[in-house]
């Protein structure tokens, strides 16, 4: 016999044999009631609604490529016993355990039509290519990020020395079309993290071995992928239109057989296997840095760059402006910050870089929390290859602190570039942020191809992209499929009542109030929001806690809105993003001696000292000093809990985050944590019965398919999200688990009362 179709009958004989292994259904159910569909349910995830990021590194890196899938396996209840999280080996973190069975989850990746996306380096992709200090810029992009022994964030010496700290992209080499943990971009095997979850370390201004979390507990992942948009077809990057581009891959998950590879059949000889949304889309620079929308008549390089690749090298006009883009904003960072950047540009002509150097790498001066680069540099610490003629007279202090990544980018284009729409809303937000649809159509874009917004005289909100029009927060059909109520506090009746059908715009989240309720809150539950907090409080009394009048509130903190001419100078949309003079939240409290300065560790071997954190809830009664959050990272709280929006600021309890510390910086004992590092009853992860942030569950189906139809493969009902009980547990007719039988919540009975059964469903945290 041929041995390919002799392995072939092993395998199939193999995985008919674990099928055949499944427990059989009750033999009777209630009258209506029903099984689950499947006897494991994969529920997928990214840890955000979008990743943002260029494919060509040849010349600047802004956000480094990663996108991650986060998954969790359940066993259903269909075999009698209660659903269950089912975890690894302890001995092979890529082995799922169940009972006496041993599988494997193996991922690919694919556009909605199933067009495959399995690579990315040269085909679509310069990151390895591009150089950076004689080594790849893919090699040196998280080497801020270190281990001393394992994932898990062990360090038994306990030790900070810098010999010993191995280091990502030096120690662990990240290999091309992988990621930091040496992932395939597809066809490869997710791993569990563990009960720790998945740890490294960075240093910042004030200690060293500060802790990551890179994944949570209990978590099936492969993280920090550099996936694109682009389908295996394409041809080379240098030909990449941009209605080639389809932000909302999906990530399929296929339960394999440990040893042998072949798919698991399930009841209905199917293989076990679910998808979810893995998001990646590439920002609209180009609109104005390729045209002279942001250059004017000033600057002219983008038209010399442009030129060369769209003539010379006979590229898409789409890469040729993506270039351009790039030199542009190059070109005036130098103007405007006494640079260097584009000093030797065109330096010849390569298919890497014609600025005659390195790429540049913003995190190698600013600050930004994304990355885990919590320090910036000082002006004086600038390498002296970097400056331009004007750089000390643009920059006389040489102790300045230079400003985090992030406050840098969006302050800047705030105050020049407000872009009203005709209410003031800005369209900054989509019209920088990625905007493309699965269908490759660019129209309705928030942006024009000539940088201006469309929308100057309407309202943003007609706008679809990564998150407008999409998330069921900005989706103005979300009633045909969400049933649910949304239990919301003051804040979020007042937005529901005045933003109507069209939904919320970003600045409604992203705003100076976010910040505030986080700062108020001391809490000691989570689910009931016991403890001190504002959340809870009319607006009027919020107000005035702040010191504010209601108007002032509303205007400035809850719904601020940019001038409809001219520069914006003040407006609560600036100071979301301009943090200098402004209160920031306290990060923890650390030992002090007199007269009231931190004490420091003892010198290590290499000379270096910290402080001694005594406690990471900052309000405890700990002897101590509370210290502000810039104080720790230079990147602020830019993406950390204390400084992003939270479910909790407009929706009631007991449908909030859970209770911050765990992944301490990130969040804090006593407060809400980001969602993304939250779970629900069982230990559940939020999103995975939500989604991502900015592609909640119900989404738009016009912009993204994926996550519209991700939902209702998972859901008896095939509705299209949240996930429902009955697609974990057995369930009675009006879709409550028979397991709540008998039982009472707020003195009413849950048999029959399915809201309410959602609702103490999370308070079991």
């Amino acid at each position: 016999m041929d041995r390919r179709v002799a392995a072939l009958l092993a395998a199939c004989a193999i995985t008919a044999a674990c099928a055949g292994r499944f427990p059989a259904a009750p033999a009777a159910l209630p009258a209506g009631a029903s099984l689950p569909p499947r006897d494991y349910q994969l529920l997928i995830h990214y840890e955000l609604g979008m990743h943002c990021t260029g494919f060509d590194f040849s010349y600047c890196c802004i956000l480094p490529p990663y996108n991650s899938i986060l998954a969790q396996v359940v066993k259903t209840d269909r075999d009698g016993a209660a659903p269950r999280l089912l975890g690894a080996d302890p001995k092979d973190p890529e082995v799922l355990v169940d009972g006496d069975r041993r599988y494997k989850l193996r991922y690919l990746h694919e556009a909605p039509d199933g067009s495959p996306n399995s690579r990315s380096e040269h085909q679509k992709m310069l990151y390895w290519t591009a150089e950076y200090r004689h080594r790849t810029l893919a090699s040196e992009e998280f080497r801020q990020l270190y281990v001393y022994q394992d994932l898990q964030g062990s360090n038994p010496e306990g030790t900070t020395a810098n010999a010993k700290k191995l280091r990502i992209g030096e120690a662990y080499p990240i290999k091309i079309d992988r990621g930091p943990t040496n992932q395939r971009v597809s066809g490869d095997f997710l791993r569990y993290s563990g009960p720790t979850g998945t740890r490294v370390f960075t240093d910042s201004p004030a200690m060293e071995n500060v802790p990551i979390e890179l994944s949570p507990p209990n978590t099936w992942e492969a993280l920090g992928l550099p996936l694109t948009p682009f389908s295996d077809y394409t041809t080379s990057i240098f030909f990449l239109e941009e209605s080639d581009i389809r932000p909302f891959q999906r990530a399929v998950v296929t339960l394999v057989d440990a040893v042998s590879g072949a798919p698991v059949l399930g009841r209905d000889q199917k293989p076990i296997q679910g998808f979810g949304t893995n998001p990646i889309d590439v920002p609209a620079c180009d609109r104005c840095h390729a045209t002279t929308n942001a250059n004017g008549d000033t600057f002219t390089k983008y038209q010399t760059e442009y030129t060369y690749w769209r003539q010379a090298m006979r590229t898409s006009d789409y890469f040729a402006r993506l270039k351009a883009a790039a030199i542009s904003i190059l070109e005036i960072h130098d103007a405007h910050h006494g640079t260097a950047f584009t000093a030797r540009y065109p330096a010849g002509g390569t298919l890497v870089t014609r600025l005659g150097h390195d790429s540049v790498r913003c995190q190698d001066c600013h600050a930004d929390n994304v990355v885990g680069v919590l320090t910036s540099k000082r002006i004086g610490d600038v390498p002296k290859g970097e400056r331009g003629p004007d750089f000390d007279h643009l920059h006389p202090d040489p102790n300045a602190l230079i400003p985090p990544l992030s406050e840098a980018l969006h302050t800047t284009h705030q105050r020049l570039r407000p872009s009203p729409d005709g209410g003031g809303l800005t369209s900054l937000c989509q019209g920088c942020h990625p905007s493309h649809r699965a269908d490759g159509s660019l129209t309705p874009f928030p942006i024009s191809a000539g940088g201006d917004n469309p929308y100057a005289t309407g309202d943003n909100r007609d706008a679809q992209g990564c998150y407008a029009g999409r998330d069921v927060h900005a989706n103005r059909a979300k009633g045909r499929d969400l049933a649910t109520p949304s239990h919301l506090n003051a804040v979020g009746t007042w937005l529901r009542d005045t933003t109507g059908d069209k939904g919320l715009w970003c600045t409604q989240c992203h705003n100076p109030l976010a910040r505030a309720l986080y700062q108020g809150d001391h809490l000691t539950d989570a689910a009931t929001q016991a403890g001190t907090t504002l959340r809870n409080k009319p607006l009027a009394e919020i107000a005035a806690a702040l010191g504010k009048e209601l108007p002032a509130l509303i205007r400035d903190d809850l719904d601020p809105r940019v001038p409809l001419a001219g520069f914006d100078l003040g407006s609560g949309v600036v100071r979301t993003w301009e943090r200098t003079g402004q209160t920031i939240a306290p990060i923890a409290k650390v030992l002090v001696g007199a007269p009231n300065q931190p004490l420091l560790t003892a010198p290590d071997e290499d000379g270096d000292r910290s402080v001694i954190l005594a406690d990471p809830d900052p309000l405890a009664a700990t002897p101590g000093l509370a210290v502000p959050y810039d104080a720790a990272t230079h990147g602020r709280d830019y993406w950390l809990a204390a400084g992003e929006p939270h479910c909790a600021d407009c929706h009631a309890p007991p449908f909030v985050e859970s209770l911050g510390g765990r992944a301490f910086p990130i969040d804090q004992p006593g407060k809400y944590a980001l969602m993304r590092h939250s779970t629900g009853h069982a230990k559940i992860h939020c999103q995975g019965c939500h989604e991502s942030t900015h592609g909640l569950y119900p989404v738009t189906p016009t912009p993204d398919p994926t996550t519209y139809g991700q939902a209702a493969a998972i859901n008896p009902d095939s509705s299209h999200g949240p996930i429902q009980c009955g697609a974990c547990h057995t369930v009675n007719g009006d879709g409550v688990p028979l397991s709540l039988a008998g039982a009472t919540y707020k003195g009413r009975p849950l048999a029959h009362a399915y809201d309410l059964a959602v609702e103490y469903a999370h308070t079991l945290r």
